[in-house]
């Protein structure tokens, strides 16, 4: 399987899903501020619907990231962060002017020196999700969730804190971009 090819077609897919304009002119793919390349259609002076572009991330723009945050990415990962610049909702939006600053603010320094890359947030309920990186076995990574209020307490048990979600990151893709 091409890993970056079943990123692409599961963005696409998932951009498709939800690229309709409702009766009142709103669509979930409306963001402020979309760079000029990005704009599918104006709304108004400061929204614009965006469509998905290319990325040029390159294999050493994540390097220096990897080096960033201590730990070394899953394949799955790099072509996660590397195939589209989009505003998705469900992960850190990847602009065209600096497609890696929302996942650089990922970065948290008591999940990655516990060997876990944290790589989304559920807004809603405040919880962030990590990819367990101490397997050799990139299939047996484990996808897991925090509540973010943990990370603040010198006091918690961060391991014993982590809710299991997914066996690996496909898994969570599939389910979050597929619906598989």
């Amino acid at each position: 399987m091409n890993i970056r090819e079943y990123i692409k077609n599961g963005f696409e897919i998932y951009y498709e899903r939800y690229n309709q304009v409702s009766k009142e002119g709103f669509c979930r793919w409306m963001c402020p501020d979309v760079p000029d390349q990005m704009k599918l259609a104006d709304i108004d002076g400061e929204w614009s619907r965006w469509k998905l572009i290319p990325s040029k991330v390159t294999e050493d723009d994540i390097q220096a990231l990897e080096k960033e945050f201590g730990l070394k990415f899953p394949e799955w990962y790099k072509a996660f962060i590397s195939t589209y610049n989009h505003y998705f909702d469900v992960i850190p939006n990847q602009s065209i002017d600096e497609p890696l600053n929302n996942v650089r603010d990922m970065y948290n320094p008591s999940l990655c020196s516990l060997g876990y890359l944290p790589f989304s947030w559920d807004e809603e309920y405040g919880k962030i999700i990590c990819i367990n990186l101490n397997n050799a076995n990139e299939e047996n990574c484990a996808i897991y969730e925090i509540e973010h209020e943990i990370l603040f307490d010198d006091s918690a048990d961060i391991k014993a804190s982590l809710d299991y979600l997914y066996p690996n990151f496909k898994a969570y893709f599939d389910d979050t971009f597929l619906k598989i």
